[in-house]
């Protein structure tokens, strides 16, 4: 994954070279391999800028913050196509038939066809790079649109905008791949961007230096400039200046002005906190807080009965305010937005809701103003708040009002979905719980919860697994119900249409989601639940898991639970979920730095499969190694024969390998009574080496001869470099929550385990059996390896869950990022390990 990112400005701006080196420090988390800007005068002079290394460090190593211009282009890399060189940095300046520059986020598949097919006709390629072969083909593309234009034609920049687009729409018939771009000549005023297949916002804004428009593969980046987004689809590009833009498609000859859109998300739900170095970091440290947004919403709080009893006495005058209120987002001028405001704090039912809500109470702004505001449109509450903080009294009443109509429908859809399960119950119905990835592990824990805490029984099945094994035996006694973050899981989608089509509205079809505008809840089910923990940036899902574990427990403690005791346990979750964090951190380090260059690894839960497949895929999604989850019990059924001797060498492995050859051969080249080079040679054929350099590996030493003295030193060699040296211990990851019968199982799998060359790993409160079971040495296994995270004692399976989850995220996101260093450190190209964006996967945030 690459970043790029263009703004514009109407006039000339001295502090242009400023907002890029901002812009380029948002965009780090995106690449950092290497960092580039192009800067464009009025008089059409470019300045390249383009270097090796991360943002922080290359644009003050380039001075980029004294540049200045009225355009810039700028990208930073996360290498794919070509090494990481400073000719392969972007953006690229091209000029073999018309003089553009441009960049572009993504891979262009085809890539080598192209650059052949470019110089073939006249490009002179500098870099291996696919973005340089993007802007080259656009070049091509335009340079003959522009021969076919008449001079007074060629005057007319309106006709060379539209030979420009024409140009981007047959170069993208041509470039296979995904990918963003920006690109622009310095003749033209503003500049296009492309969106096909990779993530690209726009927004429109005032600062200091004048109006401008921005745009970038982050959302983050543009929403630090503006709040006002232009909605831009895929299969579409954007052409702009600092003042208009129209969107045009990139397969037809379709042009239009879509109307600006007000951004709902706080720019802290999609920003990296400066404390932290990764979204999935920040990710898993903050999950804890999305345990307050349930409670928030899924449970009545007394701190609220008065402000709710007057919104619902007066809820059709409430209904009105909010809509009068919601319809702010489509007004974009300040002055005009303040006046509308007005409107609606003076109208005289609001008047009426606040006074009667303010009581005797005259100093609201004092009691809460410290709080802010915590509702879904907090952030244009905040931007009106910016015009006059005396707004505030009523702005919170607005605030209030806005969580009252949300919670009302949440704690009515609760009540309905509770209520379902207990008919369900009675007429000895069966509940389906179809999801995909992380969802489906969380409905696995969520059948573990359901379990332990109530007699209703979930039957979790992935889409595949459900269409093959019970779509023909629904009955209308049944319920199914959907999990996805999204609520755009295609496959969980199909499920849905094919029940419906099947079974009409005989069938009662559920969706627990974290994008509630999705398909899935607003289309597809009779009712939803929604998870509301926000946009999840990192590609590896972790806070909504856990947010999915949250609600399926207030699902099942509802069962069987008054509303207070729940509330009170979700509480000391999110306590032991914290303590946890800070309670784990130093033993999941060590055992990351000692696994990460694993090949292979086995995660066994006992009676805790769906989170051991959950910590496997975490572990496969990010750290890009093999990793399997089992029941602990379940593993001894096949699965434990790669234990042992085995064909599976780490990285490492081959380090001590190649230690030991270097070794062997410096003992041969010091003896000097080998002199025949060829005969020498000839042996190490004999003896499997089939690559030899001799002048690398024996330098002048003289190589002399007798056969038998040369057998003597291979026969030594063969039995210090033997393949049985680098057989290492398997890693097997135990997770044992605090239940008798699970420990005792769990002491017997280890045992049985690790004297056949397994290291244990135990995830698991303090108990001395498990302990014992893993800390004592096997019998002729001298390199044996164990530890014990200890996670915060409850005495409680169901919190352990929340603990173990959270072990099990830190495990893989400590993994990856010492992989990912190593292989940088060694150089290798195309890795694809990073915690938030690893290779073959990606995701986008929902906007809205």
């Amino acid at each position: 994954m690459c970043g790029v990112v263009s703004i514009v400005y109407g006039d000339h701006n001295d502090n242009l070279g400023n907002e890029a080196c901002f812009l380029l420090k948002k965009l780090e988390y995106r690449g950092y391999d290497s960092t580039g800007g192009a800067f464009i005068k009025k008089d059409g002079t470019i300045v390249l800028k383009k270097k090796v290394g991360a943002p922080s460090r290359v644009v003050a190593d380039l001075e980029m913050d004294k540049m200045s211009g009225y355009k810039f282009i700028g990208q930073v890399r996360w290498a794919t196509y070509g090494a990481v060189t400073d000719d392969n940095a972007q953006p690229h300046e091209v000029n073999c038939h018309t003089h553009l520059v441009g960049a572009h986020n993504g891979n262009i598949s085809n890539t080598d066809f192209l650059k052949e097919f470019l110089r073939e006709n006249g490009h002179r390629t500098v870099s291996d790079n696919d973005g340089e072969m993007l802007v080259h083909l656009i070049e091509h593309y335009y340079s003959k649109y522009l021969k076919r234009l008449k001079p007074v034609e060629r005057e007319d920049e309106n006709v060379r905008i539209a030979a420009f687009i024409q140009a981007i729409r047959k170069a993208e018939q041509r470039a296979e791949g995904s990918y963003a771009a920006c690109i622009t000549a310095p003749d033209i005023e503003g500049v296009f961007a492309v969106k096909a297949g990779s993530s690209l916002y726009a927004g429109k804004g005032l600062d200091n230096n004048g109006d401008f428009v921005v745009v970038s593969s982050d959302l983050t980046s543009v929403l630090s400039k503006t709040r006002f987004l232009i909605p831009l689809s895929e299969g579409e590009g954007i052409y702009f200046t600092s003042a208009a833009y129209k969107v045009f498609s990139l397969a037809e000859d379709k042009e239009y002005v879509p109307e600006l859109k007000r951004s709902r998300l706080n720019i802290s739900d999609i920003s990296l906190a400066q404390k932290y170095h990764y979204f999935m970091e920040q990710e898993i440290y903050t999950s804890p807080q999305n345990i307050d947004m349930l409670i928030k919403y899924y449970f009545a709080d007394k701190d609220e009965e008065k402000f709710f009893e007057v919104f619902e006495k007066n809820k059709e005058e409430c209904k009105k305010q909010m809509d009068a209120f919601l319809k702010l987002y489509n007004v974009f001028d300040h002055q005009t937005l303040e006046t509308e405001y007005e409107n609606i704090r003076k109208s005289e039912s609001f008047s009426a809701i606040y006074k009667e809500v303010l009581g005797e109470n005259k100093e609201i702004h004092k009691e809460f103003q410290s709080v802010g505001f915590s509702s879904e449109e907090a952030a244009l509450l905040d931007e009106i708040m910016g015009l006059d903080e005396h707004y505030f009294p009523e702005l919170y009443i607005l605030d209030q009002m806005l969580i009252w109509k949300k919670k009302r429908k949440t704690l009515k859809l609760r009540s309905e979905l509770s209520n379902s399960f207990k008919k369900i119950q009675q007429k000895g119905g069966r509940v389906f719980v179809v999801a995909s990835g992380t969802s489906y592990h969380a409905a696995l824990v969520g059948a573990y919860i359901f379990n332990n805490l109530c007699e209703l029984s979930l039957i979790p099945a992935n889409p595949g697994t459900f269409r093959s094994m019970y779509m023909n035996s629904i009955t209308a006694k049944d319920m199914v119900m959907g999990v996805s973050q999204s609520g755009e899981t295609k496959d969980l989608v199909d499920i849905f249409n094919d029940l419906r089509a099947k079974h009409g509205h005989n069938i009662m079809l559920a969706s627990i989601v974290n994008n509630e505008n999705s398909t899935l809840p607003q289309e597809k089910s009779d009712f939803y639940l929604p998870l509301m923990c926000g946009p999840e940036i990192a590609v590896a899902a972790t806070k909504s898991f856990i947010s999915q574990l949250a609600l399926f427990y207030i699902l099942a403690a509802g069962m069987t639970c008054d509303d207070s005791d729940i509330k009170n346990k979700l509480e000391k979750i999110k306590y032991y979920m914290t303590f946890t964090l800070r309670a784990v951190d130093l033993d999941v380090t060590e055992v990351a730095l000692k696994t990460f260059l694993k090949p292979s690894i086995h995660i066994l839960g006992t009676s805790l499969v769906g989170l051991s497949r959950e910590g496997a895929l975490k572990i496969r999604e990010v750290v890009l190694n093999h990793t399997e989850g089992y029941d602990s019990a379940e593993f001894k059924h096949g699965p434990n024969t790669i234990l042992g001797k085995n064909t599976i060498y780490s990285l490492s492995d081959m380090e001590r390998l190649h230690s030991d050859l270097i070794e062997s051969f410096e003992e041969i080249r010091r003896d000097k009574e080998i002199r025949d080079m060829d005969e020498f040679l000839s042996l190490l054929k004999n003896f499997k080496l089939q690559k030899v350099d001799s002048d690398v590996l024996f330098g002048s030493y003289p190589i002399n001869g007798d056969r038998d003295k040369l057998n003597n030193a291979f026969e030594s060699y063969r039995k210090r470099v033997n393949i049985e040296n680098y057989f290492s211990n398997y890693p097997l990851v135990f997770i044992c929550p605090p239940d008798e019968r699970d420990k005792r199982i769990t002491v017997t799998q280890v045992h049985t385990h690790k004297i056949r060359g397994a290291d244990v790993i135990m995830i698991a409160e303090d108990s001395e059996d498990l302990e014992r079971a893993i800390g004592g040495k096997p019998a002729g296994i001298d390199d044996y390896y164990s530890k014990y995270i200890m996670v915060p004692k409850t005495g409680d399976k169901n919190i352990f869950v929340f603990e173990a989850a959270l072990v099990l995220q830190l495990l893989a996101l400590r993994m990856s990022i010492a992989k990912m260093k190593y292989l940088n450190k060694n150089q290798v190209e195309n890795h694809g390990v990073h915690p938030d964006v690893p290779k073959n996967v990606s995701k986008s945030i929902t906007v809205d």
